[in-house]
C-alpha cells in the first residue's frame, strides 16, 4: 500500500489539529505564496516556524525524507535545471521554496481532514454563485483521496512488471509504454466506478 503520510488526515490532539480549518487553509495557501515569492532571508525565518508547527503538531518532518522520495527526485531535477540556466545561487533558492513547500503542504494535510479542508474550501468560496464552491470543495476531496490509490496503481504495475521478468529483455521505451499504457486502463477503470457511485448518489 501506498504510504498515507503526506496526502492523508493523521488524526492528533495537537494545538495545531485543533485549529479552525478555515484559518488554516488561508495560514496555508498565504505562507505557500510567500515561500514562493518572498525574499531568500526571510526563508531562515520561515524554517524556524516550521520547525516549530511540527514540534506543536507532533509530527515527524524526517519521515518525508523516505516517504516523499518522487517529490526529492523532482527537486534534484529542479535543482540541475534552474542552476544550469539561472546560476547556482538561484538555483538552490528555488529548491528551497519547493522543499518548504512539500513540508508545509503535509504539515497541512496532515493535521487537516478531508471533510473539513472540504468545508473550508467551500466557505473561502462561498462568493461564487450556484453550488459552484460547493463542486469544488468536493472535487478537491475526491482528488486528495484519489492520490493515494494512483500511488497503489502505480506500485501494483511495477511489482507485477518485476515479477513477470520484463526488465531482462526489453528496452526501456518498451517498459515505458507497458507502464504507462497499463496504468491509464486501470485508472480510467477507477474513474468510472467513481463516475458511477457519484450518479448514484445524484452528484450531476
Amino acid at each position: 500500500m501506498a504510504s498515507p503520510l503526506i496526502f492523508h488526515h493523521s488524526p492528533g490532539p495537537s494545538f495545531l489539529h485543533r485549529i479552525d480549518p478555515r484559518w488554516k487553509l488561508v495560514v496555508y495557501l498565504l505562507v505557500s505564496l510567500f515561500s514562493m515569492v518572498g525574499p531568500g532571508l526571510s526563508l531562515a525565518i520561515l524554517a524556524f516556524i516550521t520547525l516549530a508547527l511540527y514540534t506543536l503538531s507532533y509530527l515527524n518532518p524526517f519521515s518525508l525524507l523516505k516517504e516523499a522520495c518522487p517529490l526529492w527526485v523532482m527537486a534534484a531535477i529542479l535543482l540541475v535545471f534552474r542552476t544550469l540556466s539561472l546560476g547556482w545561487d538561484q538555483g538552490v533558492l528555488e529548491t528551497v521554496r519547493f522543499v518548504f513547500l512539500v513540508f508545509w503542504t503535509h504539515l497541512f494535510l496532515a493535521s487537516t481532514s478531508n471533510g473539513e479542508i472540504r468545508k473550508a474550501v467551500e466557505f473561502l468560496l462561498q462568493f461564487l454563485p450556484g453550488k459552484r464552491g460547493k463542486r469544488i470543495g468536493l472535487t478537491l476531496s475526491i482528488t486528495l483521496l484519489l492520490f493515494p490509490l494512483l500511488l497503489d496503481l502505480s506500485r501494483e504495475i511495477l511489482d507485477a512488471m518485476a515479477l513477470r521478468k520484463f526488465g531482462a529483455r526489453r528496452s526501456f521505451q518498451f517498459l515505458t509504454r507497458r507502464f504507462i499504457l497499463t496504468f491509464l486502463r486501470k485508472a480510467f477503470r477507477v474513474a468510472s466506478h467513481l463516475a458511477q457511485a457519484l450518479e448514484v448518489r445524484g452528484f450531476p
